[in-house]
């Protein structure tokens, strides 16, 4: 038995149209002049913003990364990047002291370093360039390679040169704004969101949890991004902190949706018994919501899986 394990705003056929970046600015920049976002939207409604309607994505493969022992690549990974001077994360392994890494264009290696912790910059030169299609590579010194996660297909690619203007010229619009600073980053984030930038959107969120920023939409977004880009392991953390954060500020309706995500990322993962628990308290929220129609689907939804945990 499979269920379509994304949550519903990532639902999209198989056929994706291709939608220029500049539409996504125009997304955002008339939402901000039509309605613009004051301090008081940095609460649970972030997630909420319209901008999100303007591109629906697809999560990464759920089964990946799951070993702890291999340094699998957190960033970037399965993205578009504004900068040619990325920051390079990857997994840090248990006992592992030093870590090879490297860029490899095609079946050549473009550059190499060692590295002692588990995240650089990388320095720019040789100089990336645009629709080139790169591969972060990582060796730990317990023998493992980034490369035995399956599937490894995790590259990254430079956004265009057009679209490049395009989206530095909407950030310096959004700067100008009299706005708070923890508002500009929101905007940011999700200008990189619509423009496939998950590792700047990613970068940029998180930046804002090491404040004194702890919203459930920031930690759902989070959780949403990592899930995109095949690394649920985080997607999982973030998510459960968004949880705890809605259940925290009394948010029954978001406590009813990221449970709902987390019921569809366990089911994803194989894990059903897991995946009944989070589905459950997903229903007993919505039936306090009074959304019986939720209620009911996923009473059907709970109860397939328990016939699938039955023995034959």
């Amino acid at each position: 038995m499979k269920f379509n394990a994304l949550p519903n705003n990532w639902r999209i056929n198989k056929r994706k149209a291709k939608i220029p970046v500049w539409f996504f600015v125009v997304c955002l920049l008339l939402l901000i002049l039509v309605a613009p976002i004051i301090p008081a939207a940095l609460s649970t409604q972030v997630s909420q913003i319209p901008f999100a309607q303007c591109r629906r994505v697809q999560s990464g493969d759920p089964r990946s990364p799951t070993n702890p022992d291999i340094p699998y690549i957190i960033s970037p990974r399965k993205t578009l990047l504004l900068t040619d001077k990325p920051k390079l994360r990857w997994n840090q392994v248990l006992g592992v002291k030093i870590y090879d890494v490297s860029i490899q264009k095609g079946d050549s290696v473009l550059w190499q370093t060692k590295a002692n912790t588990n995240q650089i910059v990388y320095p720019g030169e040789p100089r990336l360039k645009p629709g080139v299609e790169y591969l972060l590579i990582v060796k730990a010194d317990n023998g493992r390679f980034s490369t035995d996660e399956k599937p490894n297909a995790r590259g990254f690619r430079l956004l265009s040169k057009e679209d490049t203007q395009i989206i530095k010229t909407a950030i310096t619009q959004l700067n100008n704004q009299k706005v708070p600073d923890k508002v500009k980053a929101l905007q940011s984030a999700f200008l990189y969101i619509g423009a496939d930038l998950k590792s700047e959107a990613i970068e940029t969120l998180e930046a804002l949890t090491t404040g004194d920023m702890k919203e459930t939409s920031v930690y759902r977004k989070l959780g949403d991004l990592y899930w995109q880009s095949g690394v649920n392991v985080l997607a999982e953390t973030h998510y459960l902190k968004a949880h705890k954060q809605a259940i925290t500020h009394k948010d029954i309706v978001q406590q009813a949706q990221i449970a709902e995500t987390l019921g569809n990322l366990y089911v994803a993962l194989d894990d059903q018994k897991a995946s009944i628990d989070w589905l459950t308290q997903a229903r007993d929220s919505y039936k306090t919501l009074g959304n019986t129609q939720r209620v009911q689907e996923l009473n059907e939804q709970i109860e397939l899986l328990k016939t699938d945990q039955s023995p034959a």
